[in-house]
Parts: structure tokens; C-alpha cells; sequence
């Protein structure tokens, strides 16, 4: 109403205006009114759109020929325009939103250049580059002004009204999350063509506006130039804010108005002071303005009530029969067969590379099948993510909301079933926080409500305790006994053993792809092909020859990291001499890999110490520890695809002075012979065991001090990575100094000295490798509960 009644006062306020600033006043509000719509493109759906200049083009241009060529009135030729603009960008919005990001700018500027061309060249309807004079406008300079502001405060309400529909609420899913919406029955097609839409609808609405303000339209009314001002004048104003529009308006329409007086200076102090409001408020003057506000507000919002329940769901559970998916010829799930019954919680586990989160993808549509089939019984499938999806700048509320409407762009989602929904998965904070300001634990909780919210028959659980500390990974297990207890067939994938073991009624075991072992809990526990795929006692130990070591040349103590709001290491400290071979092993999602990046300098460490040879390497940049000695190969080998064999291994070396080409390379390939007839292919054509080999000869052509080895035996088939653990024993015997993690845990065992074993983040043995070899089952299929020194 607010904005109805702002509208109504500038209307009233342009009619006594003189006319010059009447003109300004209805040229700033025509701007607002395509600002709104680029705030739907932009702000809501998170499109670009670089050539927009071209809907006012078709707007202005439909008023002038309608009124002069056929005769109609004002207020019919700017309806009809509009319809026009907004039938354009329906078309447009086929070929231009199956494209994203640059290529979707790349289109709409285009459009905008046919616009603006064929405007000159059809001269006869157009009248070309003179353009068309003498437009009516029935209502004079003021009266078009005071319309133009009026629309525009009925445009600004429409467009608080949207943002909070489910429409609107469905674009900014898409945007934030367009997999998490997709989950919940989002299409992205749908929802950004409408968008596109109505952007392209109020371009065409102001390009009318302003051939009536002004009674005159041709092409350099509309240069490529407009398209980036009004993209700016969202930018400035505050993408996504229901006042951005007008003030981005004020600050790129009326601005260069009132520094007139500066002359040829003012473009210069325009551009300064638009520099300045984008570094001192990145999400434009509104979004500053809301976030001050938020902080004056904080700790007066609404808490969700502490009661609240699920509701029971009938379903006959799911059906997985034969399937399997390929990728480059290799199998990752291979004719997996799976039953997960109504109310009871069937957990799929497996080491690294197993298969499990493309089995999920597989089951719910995130990736197409090469064959089998999913059937779910009764009803519909919800998901959870790996990496916690929230959608960012969305309410919790509405986030759960928009989940109840299942889709729909239309119907009823309750704000007290939402907040009853967020209660039963134990949230506790404010309904009104915005999902990407949570911390991760109330971030698993929304995305669980959501899920729950689209009453599935079917929920899969993709790692929902990863990153939750022990409490919250036992109100976890309450909470889904409580979902499977209403009915809900639950698939639980889950790297914790103790939560996994503890809530299941059965268990499925992947590895590569393949299920080795199914059955209750206790029955999975026991099976020694589980053992075997965990813990690589199946392998061929490498022959390995231990050298004396030297001093100590890795030291790290106290060490704690994670990723933005979640903790991952705990304290994690580790010693290594000279010549030594450390192995650090647990099971999945114990922070292994988080440990590697953080001693690479991949992620900074919130605390404690990395020191190599006495010199402190937490605080430096990846680059700048590879240059002092510690260098990692990182875990999938991420060799450079495009790239020949010989260019990566000569990458390896980058930083060395006295690198000699023909030598270091030949006695990589004696290392490593299978690289030898492959010198000049692109890294990504080799094999997962070529490519290994190749990532583990550019790692140790950088000479390393200490070589980082992430997982090397990861996807790889028995025989390779016996023959890679065997090349790894015969460094450790030359006296390189090696720390591996790798799944290959008896394996790995055989060639280091010592190692510590990590669970949730934390060092929970420590110790001389054959002393740590007892206890390594409870490590990783569930039991060990307490830090212990070998």
C-alpha cells in the first residue's frame, strides 16, 4: 500500500512541477518501472540481461506506430505495446535461457542490436535513423509525468506482491539453489521464462511512457549504452530490493541532473560516487539499508514455538532393480538392486568412490540411468545434499514454505505448518533468518524441513550429519526414527558409523559401484568383504624398506579448519622426520582430505601451526607452501586435461631454477614406464590409474620436501594400486618423506612408520602403523568413542 500511496503523492507532485522537472521526475519513474522488471530478472531469478534497451525500443516504437500509423488512442497503443514487448521476450526466452551466465548476456545483447539496426534500416515504417517526431501525448509533459509515477508506484507494489508469492519465491529458489529446487518440484524452464517475461514486459511499458514524455523516438533514443545504465541502476539501487529500483533511478537518472553545475566534471564525480556506494554496500543502497536495519532489529525476531509434529504419510517405500550409470566406460553403479521399505531406515554405505551419491543422484533424477529402474510406491521422493543447499536470501520460513506448495504456483502453505515442520527437526531460531546466515548445523535442519515439507513417501539422506558435532548428530538419529516412525521410507547415506549402526534397520554396502553386503546392522558389521573394501586388507602389502629417519621436518600442532561457518579438524596434530612416510586414516568424512588442503594452504587453518623445518606455513597462500617444499597431490589427480603428458609433468617443476627437462622427465618415465608411450596425449584421454601416475610424477618433479598424497589409490582398479603403493614403498625407501591418506589402509600401514587415525575431526589413535592396525575396524565401521595413544 505504501508504495501505491508514494506513487499517488510524485503523480500529484509532477503536475505542479515546472515542466523541465516534470520531464526528469517521469523519466527517473519510467526508469523505476524497468528497473522493477530487471529486478524480477536479476534480483529474483539471477538472469542478465545486457541488451534490455531493446524492449524499450519495442515499447516506444509500438506507441509511435500505433498512434500515428493507425490511429489508435494513447492508453490502447501502450497496452498493446507492452503485450508486444512482453510477446517478444516469451520468444526470446526459448533460445536465450537453455544458455546461462555469458552466453545468456551474449544472447540478449544481440537482441539488442537487431532491435536497434533494424530500427535504421526499415526506414519506411521506422523512418530510420531520423527516427518518428510529433507523437501525441494527450496528457502534456506533466501529465505524462504524473501517469509515469503513478504506474510506477502500482509496478513497485506488484512487485512486493510477487516477491512473496510462491512464483517469486520460486525464482529466488532457482537462483540460490536450482538443485534444492529442483528437489522440491521446481522447474528452472518455467520459472525463468516468466521472469524474462515480465522483465521484458515493463521494458516495453517505459519505453511507451517515454516516446509520450517526449513525442519522439529513433535509435539513438536506445543505445547499447541504456541496457548497462539500467542494468546499473538495479546493481546500485539493490538487486532483489522492492526500493532498489527507485533508488537506483535517483542515483542513475536524477543524479547527473542535480551535478549539472559541475560541468565537464560531472560525469567524473557521478562515476566516484557510484564507486563509492558499491564499496561501501556491495548489495546496493538497499540491501546496506537492510542489513543496518537487521542489526537494530536482531534479537527481537520471531522463534519458531516448540511444538510441532510430522504427519503421517502412507507409501509403499522404493524399488531399485538393476541400476547402473557409466561414466567415460567406467562403471559407477553397477546393476545395484535396492528395497527400502515404509517407516524403517535403510542406510547405503562405502568407502570413498563407492558409488553412493551417484546412486542417490541415480534414484532421484539428478542423473539419468544407463539402465534399471526406480519405482516409489504410494506417493513422491524428497532429498537431502551432500553440501547443505539453503536457499540463501530466503526467510526459513518461506524456505519451508515454498516446500509445502510442492512446485505449485498456486495454493495454501501455512506459516504455522512450516514453523510445526522446522520445530520436529529440532530448529530453534528465528523464522524470519535468511537461510545462507544460519550456522550448518540449523542449515541441516532447514534443508531436512524442506525436504519433509513435500510430505514424501521417499526421503533420501545424502551425509545429513556431516560437520554436526556429537549432540546434534544424536538428535539426528531422534529425528529420523521420528520420520520413519510416520511412515517414511528413509535412505540414509552417512560416513558416521556410530550414527549409521545405531539407526538403521538395514544396511547396504557399495564398493565401485557394486553391492558386497546387505542385512541388519550388526550382520554388515561383521562381513569380511566389508573389512576388505574399508580397510584394503584384501590388498597385496607393498615390500617396503625403511630408512633411519632424520630430524623433524613436518610439525603440525593444534591444528583447526573448515569450510566457511563448519568446523571440520579439531585440534589435529602430527609430527614427521625427514625420510619418514606418515599415514593418517579414518573413514569417510573424518577430515582426512580437509587436513591435506589445509597443510597445501588450500584452506587457511583458524588455528594452530603448520611449520616445515622450523618455518610457520599456516598463514601462506597455497602457491607460496608448494614453493617452500610442501606439495600435495590432490585427491581425483586433477591433472590438466588439455594438456599433454610431458606439459603437465613440466608444470610440476614451474617454480624450479634448475629444473633439467630431458633427465628429471626420463627418470619419471622409468618410475612410472606406462607414461612413456603417452608423452604426447592429453592428460585426460589417460586411464584413472595413468592419470594417477602422472599427478604423483608432477608432484615430485617440484622436488618436494614433504609430498601430500590425497587418496592416491581412489577409483582405481586392485592391481593398479598395488602397483602405485609399490612405486610409493620404493620412494619411502630412497628417503622421500611421504604423509598419504588412502583407503588402502593396510596397505598404506605397510610402508609408513606411524600415523594417527581421525573420527569427526579429531585425532583418536596415534601411533607406531603396526600398533595401529588393532582398532582400525571400530575406526571406521563404528565404535571408537575415545582418543587413545598406541
Amino acid at each position: 500500500m505504501i508504495k501505491l500511496l508514494l506513487g499517488v503523492a510524485a503523480a500529484a507532485l509532477c503536475l505542479i512541477l515546472p515542466g523541465y522537472w516534470a520531464y526528469v521526475a517521469g523519466t527517473v519513474a519510467a526508469t523505476v518501472i524497468v528497473g522493477a522488471g530487471l529486478n524480477v530478472l536479476l534480483g529474483l531469478a539471477g538472469e542478465v540481461s545486457l541488451g534490455h534497451a531493446g524492449f524499450l525500443a519495442l515499447g516506444a516504437y509500438g506507441v509511435a506506430l500505433l498512434e500515428l500509423r493507425a490511429g489508435l488512442p494513447f492508453g490502447v497503443a501502450l497496452v498493446l505495446a507492452t503485450a508486444g514487448a512482453a510477446a517478444v521476450g516469451a520468444a526470446l526466452s526459448v533460445p536465450a535461457l537453455r544458455v546461462s551466465g555469458p552466453y545468456l548476456a551474449m544472447v540478449t545483447i544481440a537482441f539488442g542490436f537487431i532491435v536497434d539496426n533494424a530500427a535504421v534500416e526499415w526506414a519506411s515504417l521506422t523512418g530510420g535513423a531520423s527516427g518518428l517526431s510529433g507523437v501525441p501525448a494527450p496528457m502534456g509533459t506533466r501529465g505524462m509525468a504524473a501517469l509515469s509515477c503513478g504506474l510506477a508506484g502500482a509496478v513497485l507494489a506488484a512487485w512486493a506482491w510477487f516477491a512473496r508469492s510462491p512464483a517469486g519465491l520460486a525464482m529466488q529458489a532457482v537462483a540460490q539453489a536450482p538443485a534444492a529446487a529442483r528437489s522440491i518440484g521446481i522447474g528452472a524452464l518455467p520459472v525463468r521464462t516468466l521472469a524474462f517475461v515480465l522483465a521484458a514486459a515493463a521494458g516495453g511499458l517505459a519505453g511507451g511512457l517515454m516516446v509520450g514524455l517526449t513525442g519522439f523516438v529513433a535509435p539513438s533514443s536506445f543505445p547499447f549504452s541504456t541496457s548497462i545504465l539500467l542494468l546499473l541502476v538495479v546493481v546500485v539501487g539493490g538487486a532483489g530490493k522492492v526500493w532498489g529500483p527507485v533508488l537506483g533511478a535517483v542515483a542513475v537518472a536524477a543524479l547527473p541532473e542535480a551535478l549539472s553545475g559541475l560541468a565537464e566534471y560531472r560525469l567524473l564525480v557521478f562515476g566516484a560516487l557510484l564507486l563509492a556506494v558499491l564499496w561501501v554496500a556491495p548489495g546496493g543502497i538497499a540491501g546496506g539499508l537492510e542489513a543496518a536495519w537487521r542489526r537494530v532489529r536482531r534479537g527481537r525476531a520471531l522463534v519458531v514455538a516448540p511444538s510441532g509434529g510430522l504427519v503421517p504419510v502412507r507409501g509403499g517405500g522404493l524399488d531399485v532393480r538393476g541400476l547402473a550409470v557409466s561414466f567415460g566406460g567406467v562403471a559407477a553403479v553397477a546393476g545395484v538392486d535396492l528395497v527400502a521399505p515404509p517407516g524403517r531406515i535403510t542406510s547405503v554405505i562405502g568407502p570413498n568412490g563407492a558409488g553412493k551419491t551417484t546412486l542417490l543422484n541415480l534414484i532421484s533424477g539428478f542423473q539419468p540411468s544407463d539402465a534399471g529402474e526406480v519405482v516409489v510406491h504410494g506417493g513422491t521422493l524428497a532429498r537431502t545434499f551432500q553440501t547443505a543447499q539453503p536457499f540463501a536470501g530466503l526467510s526459513v520460513l518461506n524456505t519451508v514454505r515454498l516446500g509445502l506448495l510442492r512446485g505449485r504456483w498456486r495454493g495454501a502453505a501455512p506459516a504455522s505448518e512450516a514453523a510445526g515442520l522446522l520445530a520436529a527437526v529440532g530448529y530453534a531460531g528465528p523464522l524470519e533468518a535468511l537461510g545462507g546466515t544460519l550456522p550448518h548445523g540449523d542449515r541441516r535442519r532447514l534443508e531436512l524441513a524442506r525436504a519433509l515439507a513435500t510430505r514424501p513417501a521417499v526421503l533420501l539422506l545424502d551425509e545429513p550429519a556431516a560437520g554436526l558435532d556429537a549432540p546434534d548428530t544424536r538428535r539426528l538419529g531422534e529425528v529420523l526414527r521420528r520420520v520413519a516412525a510416520a511412515g517414511v521410507a528413509v535412505v540414509l547415506v552417512e560416513h558416521d558409523m556410530d550414527l549409521v549402526m545405531g539407526v538403521s534397520d538395514s544396511v547396504v554396502v557399495l564398493d565401485a559401484g557394486r553391492v558386497i553386503a546387505r542385512g541388519a546392522p550388526e550382520v554388515v558389521r561383521a562381513d569380511p568383504a566389508v573389512r576388505a573394501a574399508y580397510l584394503g586388507s584384501g590388498a597385496k602389502p607393498p615390500s617396503a624398506r625403511r630408512m633411519a629417519p632424520g630430524a623433524a621436518l613436518l610439525e603440525v600442532a593444534g591444528v583447526r579448519a573448515g569450510y566457511g561457518g563448519l568446523g571440520v579438524l579439531q585440534g589435529v596434530s602430527l609430527a614427521v622426520r625427514g625420510g619418514e612416510t606418515a599415514a593418517v586414516l579414518g573413514a569417510n568424512g573424518a577430515g582426512k582430505t580437509t587436513l591435506m588442503k589445509a597443510l597445501a594452504g588450500l584452506i587457511r587453518p583458524s588455528a594452530g601451526s603448520v611449520r616445515l623445518a622450523g618455518v610457520e606455513l599456516s598463514g601462506r597462500p597455497a602457491h607460496a607452501v608448494a614453493r617452500a617444499g610442501l606439495v600435495l597431490v590432490p585427491e581425483g589427480r586433477q591433472v590438466f586435461p588439455r594438456l599433454t603428458v610431458a606439459e603437465n609433468m613440466r608444470l610440476g617443476a614451474t617454480t624450479r631454477r634448475d629444473f633439467l627437462p630431458g633427465p628429471e622427465i626420463e627418470a619419471m618415465l622409468v618410475r612410472f614406464p606406462k607414461l612413456r608411450p603417452l608423452l604426447t596425449r592429453p592428460a585426460g584421454l589417460l586411464s584413472g590409474g595413468e592419470q594417477q601416475m602422472l599427478a604423483v610424477a608432477r608432484g615430485l618433479l617440484a622436488r618436494p620436501r614433504v609430498l601430500l598424497l590425497d587418496e592416491p589409490s581412489l577409483g582405481l582398479a586392485p592391481a593398479v594400486a598395488e602397483a602405485l603403493l609399490e612405486q610409493l614403498a620404493a620412494l619411502a625407501a630412497e628417503g622421500m618423506t611421504l604423509v598419504i591418506v588412502d583407503q588402502l589402509a593396510d596397505g598404506v600401514l605397510a610402508i609408513a612408520a606411524h600415523g594417527i587415525v581421525l573420527g569427526g575431526g579429531e585425532v583418536v589413535r596415534a601411533g607406531p602403523a603396526d600398533g595401529l592396525r588393532a582398532g582400525l575396524e571400530a575406526a571406521y565401521l563404528g565404535g571408537e568413542v575415545a582418543c587413545s595413544t598406541v
